[in-house]
């Protein structure tokens, strides 16, 4: 092959790349802070790693809160979470019905009286 065919093929190449879209994934890593003192909550979803998603959801809930904790670190799956005030419960993996009661639930045996979904995401590949 001649230096301008080798020069051409890369070309080619090159350009096939910029035609093609991208194939974007998404991470696996979510996680959910909240602070028991006010109910503020936090969340992240689609992160690459744990400590990034654990980042994420603490700054989103400090927003609101200074005593924000880390509730729990997902991977590829899918979180319900209700909330009555500051009472919580929150669900994760089997159908959005499953998920819903058992947050539902959760709330509940938490001391919520009127306890409702404020809040689904979806980590990795749970959320294709």
């Amino acid at each position: 092959m001649s230096a301008m065919q080798r020069l051409l093929a890369v070309l080619f190449g090159l350009s096939c790349l910029v035609v093609l879209p991208a194939v974007a994934s998404a991470g696996d890593y979510g996680a959910l802070a909240y602070s028991r003192r006010t109910g503020a909550l936090g969340w992240s979803y689609n992160y690459d790693d744990e400590d990034a998603a654990r980042e994420r959801a603490m700054d989103e809930c400090r927003k609101y809160a200074r005593d924000c904790k880390i509730g729990r670190v997902f991977t590829n799956t899918c979180v319900m979470v209700a909330r009555d005030g500051t009472r919580m419960g929150w669900a994760w993996d089997g159908t959005d019905d499953a998920r819903r009661r058992r947050a539902i639930q959760e709330c509940r045996g938490d001391g919520g009286r009127n306890c409702s979904i404020v809040a689904r995401f979806c980590t990795g590949e749970a959320g294709d």
